[in-house]
């Protein structure tokens, strides 16, 4: 025998509950009670870095670490756990479907890996845009650097004769340069790749295994082999890699935008190295709570402006130009619209075959 209910009766039983849950408090669910600064009170935040200690990814994450969680409400610690694998593709994978959803966990990985996603690579689990990007806190020139023996100094060098550069892999800057030197600059390159970051690759280097690396960066030399800026004739330095030149060091070293055959190809360039202007960017994975997204980004903002943190910063010669999370996902959508025949292009530099 089924029950029913006048509108009247309805109306109060529903007004009734109303009450009684309004009344007790604890029924509430404690995730969505919380303010971002109850949350993150006595917690830690788990940074995952895609790369090996002693590389710039990991000093960078270290240096904005030591700063971000005295501005995050609730002031949580910032613990770093490098997660090196497949030019970082592990931790981003990792970050993007397995890692909490709660605000605990961020993550830096490859700055090119959103073309990866872009161009169709199988490997990639994530999707770029769905990221809460956080920010960056600063920018970077690459270059390719060879052994001071192995006689390639110039771009006519290493268009006359095979050289060897050590990679990570697919979506790393040394292994989507490399490609870019083969495909937009007519390099007759060969690629080792499985090193595991840069510090492994600069051993490779030393030990006279490769000629050389095409994702060197200013960052990463200065925290590895700081000599090689300093001291003449250690390494040669053959081209910049990026849509500007260094402003103060690799005076007269060519910058490859001006080796663009046509404007497909500068686009295509521009779209390869766009990636340098946020060098350092992290994110929180998709589905955290958008208050706690945007207490993330006041700890990254706050931070940019410690007096402490700039002069940490100064004593590693790291640029910091802070781009904030917001503008990192417009600049990574952007990548989604341009136009065909530079995706075109694009995709066929950086994704060519080995």
């Amino acid at each position: 025998m089924g029950y029913r209910f006048g509108g009247s009766a309805v109306a109060g039983i529903v007004a009734a509950a109303t009450s009684i849950v309004g009344a007790l408090p604890w029924f509430a669910s404690p995730a969505h009670a919380q303010d971002p600064a109850q949350f993150y009170a006595g917690k830690s935040i788990t940074f995952i870095v895609g790369y090996g200690a002693g590389a710039s990814y990991d000093s960078g994450a270290r240096l904005i670490g030591r700063y971000l969680g005295k501005y995050i409400p609730g002031k949580p610690n910032v613990v770093i756990q490098n997660m090196p694998g497949a030019g970082s593709m592990v931790a981003a994978n990792q970050l993007y479907n397995a890692s909490a959803k709660d605000g605990t966990v961020i993550g830096m990985f490859g700055r090119g890996l959103y073309l990866e996603a872009l161009f169709g690579n199988p490997a990639v689990k994530f999707d770029p845009v769905k990221f809460n990007w956080i920010g960056s806190h600063g920018r970077e020139v690459s270059f390719l650097v060879t052994g001071k023996d192995t006689g390639f100094k110039t771009v006519a060098d290493i268009r006359e004769r095979e050289i060897i550069l050590g990679a990570s892999g697919p979506g790393a800057d040394t292994h989507s340069f490399a490609l870019v030197l083969r495909t937009l600059l007519d390099a007759k390159v060969k690629i080792v790749s499985g090193f595991p970051g840069q510090a492994d690759a600069f051993l490779a280097l030393d030990r006279g295994e490769v000629h050389g690396n095409a994702g060197a960066t200013i960052g990463t030399v200065m925290a590895l082999r700081p000599q090689w800026l300093k001291e003449k004739g250690l390494a040669n330095f053959v081209v910049q890699l990026a849509t500007e030149r260094h402003p103060t060091l690799l005076q007269g070293v060519p910058l490859i935008m001006d080796f663009a055959k046509d404007d497909v190809d500068r686009g295509a360039m521009e779209l390869a190295f766009a990636r340098q202007g946020m060098a350092y960017k992290f994110a929180a994975p998709p589905g955290v709570p958008a208050d706690r997204v945007e207490a993330l980004r006041t700890g990254f903002r706050g931070a940019m402006k410690d007096s402490e943190f700039l002069a940490d910063a100064a004593r590693v010669n790291a640029d910091v130009a802070a781009m904030e999370g917001e503008e990192i996902g417009k600049l990574v959508a952007a990548a989604y619209k341009m136009k065909p025949e530079v995706l075109t292009r694009a995709k066929a530099a950086l994704t060519a075959r080995e």
